[in-house]
């Protein structure tokens, strides 16, 4: 295992989140596919009603007519589940009332819906709080049942609704079981050696923007960092002296050319794309290595997609390279 995959095993918790787009639902379940490789038992969740990570980590035989509200196995070591809001506060209910059918009265009350669309910020609080169970949780050994959890959090805007949930509760209630609670889940947020939020990006402007303004607004907040992973890197075009090759290519007769494809005007115009998308990316691949002190951790564009277990485990394998090459030291 190598030494910065080590240190993010070794945490409890690992929160996955960037701009929409960057890929950042894939990132969490090859990171979670990664650590389970390693043999850590690993609890990959999803936030809200879309089921994605199943169609990821499991084919689709293994997913027919599971329940949502327990983790389900996708692998040796590795569990998935979707965490629901409004699920959520039930369990919490039936754990407090004792009694299913009155705590299922009270969430199907239209009233007390009304007061809950009313209420700001009950949402990311009892996600954090079911967060915070699993995290917590034991087995009959006294071990934690969930060594890791690896969360496939919210894009940066909500993200950082979620993350600053607790600071606005300790801000404005003082005493309580509601507070009792809160400082529960922020001491796990912001205990560094517990809990880390791991940053997604593509190497262009806008999610680059977003990533460093995150990391700040996250350090802000007394959270640990992890590495910033750019994803979808262009490979290399091994082509020395590329201008002069392709200049040559260009003057070659495409009469005969087996496809459109081959079309040396196509296969040039195409060369180039890539040339000047590798130079902008490394252009802000300097930038976040520059800003944030370490250079972040390169996942290529995979032409094949991540739509499955298959596309997973490749990117996986990308992950377990890039960790190798770097020299990090996380959680600060």
């Amino acid at each position: 295992m190598t030494d910065l995959l080590a240190q993010l095993v070794a945490r409890r918790l690992l929160l996955v989140t960037g701009k929409g787009g960057t890929g950042k639902t894939s990132v969490a379940a090859a990171l979670a596919r990664l650590a389970a490789d390693q043999g850590v038992k690993t609890l990959v969740v999803e936030l809200g009603h879309a089921a994605v990570l199943p169609d990821l980590l499991r084919p689709a035989e293994a997913r027919a007519g599971e329940s949502e509200r327990e983790p389900r196995r996708a692998g040796e070591n590795l569990f998935t589940l979707r965490l629901v809001p409004e699920d959520a506060l039930l369990e919490y209910l039936e754990l407090q009332l004792r009694v299913r059918a009155i705590a299922r009265g009270i969430v199907g009350n239209a009233g007390f819906r009304r007061f809950l669309d009313a209420a700001p910020g009950w949402r990311e609080l009892i996600t954090l709080g079911k967060l915070w169970h699993l995290a917590t949780r034991e087995d009959a050994r006294g071990r934690p049942a969930w060594p890791l959890i690896v969360v496939d959090a919210p894009a940066t805007g909500h993200g950082l609704s979620l993350l600053s949930a607790p600071t606005v509760i300790i801000d404005t209630v003082r005493l309580g079981p509601l507070r009792r609670n809160t400082d529960q889940v922020q001491a796990l947020l912001t205990d560094a050696a517990r809990t880390l939020v791991v940053t997604v990006t593509t190497l262009e402007e806008l999610p680059v923007n977003e990533t460093l303004e995150l990391r700040a607004r996250v350090q802000a907040l007394g959270l640990g960092l992890g590495p910033v992973i750019a994803n979808g890197v262009e490979p290399p075009l091994d082509l020395p002296d590329a201008e002069r090759v392709l200049e040559a290519v260009a003057r070659l007769d495409g009469h005969d050319a087996p496809s459109p494809l081959a079309d040396p005007v196509a296969l040039c115009a195409s060369a180039r794309h890539r040339l000047l998308r590798a130079r902008m990316q490394g252009g802000f691949l300097a930038r976040l290595t520059r800003e944030i002190g370490a250079a972040p951790i390169e996942l290529p564009w995979l032409s094949q997609g991540v739509d499955g277990p298959e596309g997973v485990a490749a990117l996986a394998s990308s992950l377990h390279t890039g960790l190798a090459r770097a020299s990090v030291e996380v959680g600060r």
